[in-house]
Order: C-alpha cells, then sequence, then structure tokens
C-alpha cells in the first residue's frame, strides 16, 4: 500500500514539473532508461539502496555519471529519492508518471478480465464501446481469470464493472442470506 501512495506522490510531483516545462517526452525516455539499469544491474542498484553506502557518496555518483545525461528534474528526483530514502520505489513512480503522461494525451488503460481469452472481435467491440463511454481512447489489457467463471470485469479509471458469473453467484448468495423465511 505504501509503495502505491509514495509512487502516485512523487510520479505526480514528476509530471508537473516536467509538463510546466513541456519535457515530458524527453524525460520520460531517461527516466524509463534509468529504471531499467536499476532493475537490470544488480550491483547498481544494491550500491544505491545500500544503508551502508552514505547518501553522499550516491548523490556523487549519480551527479557524476547522470549530469550531462538526464534532465536537471529527474537528476534532482533522483537525488531527493535518495534523501528521502525512497529510491526502492521508483517502479511506482514511473508507473504513475506513464498513467498520468497518457491520461494528459487522453489515453486511460482498461484492464479486462475474462474466463477464457477474448475473441478479437469482441475485444475490438469492448474497446469501442469503452471508448464511447469514457470518451478517450482506450489501451486495453486483456488477462485471463479463470475464477471469475464466465463473464467479464473491466476496470477503467478506478472505475470496475463487474459482469462475471462469479459476482452474480455472489449477488444470489447474499440475498438468500437476508431473506426472511415465514
Amino acid at each position: 500500500m505504501i509503495a502505491a501512495e509514495v509512487g502516485k506522490k512523487y510520479g505526480q510531483a514528476l509530471f508537473r514539473a516536467l509538463k510546466k516545462y513541456q519535457m515530458e517526452d524527453a524525460a520520460e525516455k531517461d527516466l524509463l532508461l534509468f529504471l531499467k539499469f536499476f532493475e537490470e544491474d544488480p550491483s547498481f542498484k544494491n550500491f544505491l539502496l545500500s544503508p551502508k553506502v552514505r547518501d553522499k557518496d550516491k548523490k556523487s555518483f549519480l551527479k557524476t555519471t547522470f549530469k550531462d545525461k538526464v534532465s536537471d528534474i529527474l537528476l534532482n528526483l533522483l537525488l531527493l529519492l535518495i534523501e528521502k530514502n525512497r529510491l526502492s520505489y521508483l517502479p511506482e513512480i514511473c508507473s504513475e508518471f506513464g498513467i498520468l503522461k497518457k491520461e494528459d494525451r487522453g489515453i486511460i488503460k482498461a484492464e479486462v478480465k475474462t474466463a477464457i481469452p477474448l475473441a478479437e472481435d469482441l475485444a475490438r467491440i469492448l474497446k469501442e464501446k469503452l471508448e464511447r463511454k469514457f470518451k478517450k481512447k482506450i489501451e486495453m489489457e486483456k488477462k485471463v481469470d479463470p475464477s471469475i467463471i464466465g463473464g467479464i470485469v473491466v476496470v477503467v479509471g478506478g472505475k470496475v464493472i463487474d459482469r462475471s458469473v462469479r459476482c452474480q453467484l455472489n449477488q444470489i448468495k447474499e440475498k438468500v442470506k437476508q431473506a426472511k423465511i415465514k
């Protein structure tokens, strides 16, 4: 839970700062490149996250290594994350930044769960309906979840549309529990 909150807070701050200077695209490339390096190089990640390495040394290393390679805003964010001991939340920060950038461009993510793989023609129709409903371009992520038994569950912008058999069975179960027998 804390990871999501930290990611949201710093991701929003980063997005606002970069948008102010119209630097979202260039900085996103730098951010994703840094994140990839951070996640794929264990020695780099361990150095930056190690409590045994002084923050001063971590900051000096980042300044020396990335000074002319990334924007000042991004470098300052990385330095702040070290200072606040939040660098481990970089993946969540990047995720939030990406979501905000897409939303700013009128694109929202829809997670679609079905019990079996969704046919392409049905996926296309669903995408068109969601775009009309939300008046935004939909980026659809399809997932298979046999536990829903049948039907569909769609999550868009924090809204859940649950038309699964599992949900319907749970509703029937609750009604039966609440029924008064004379």
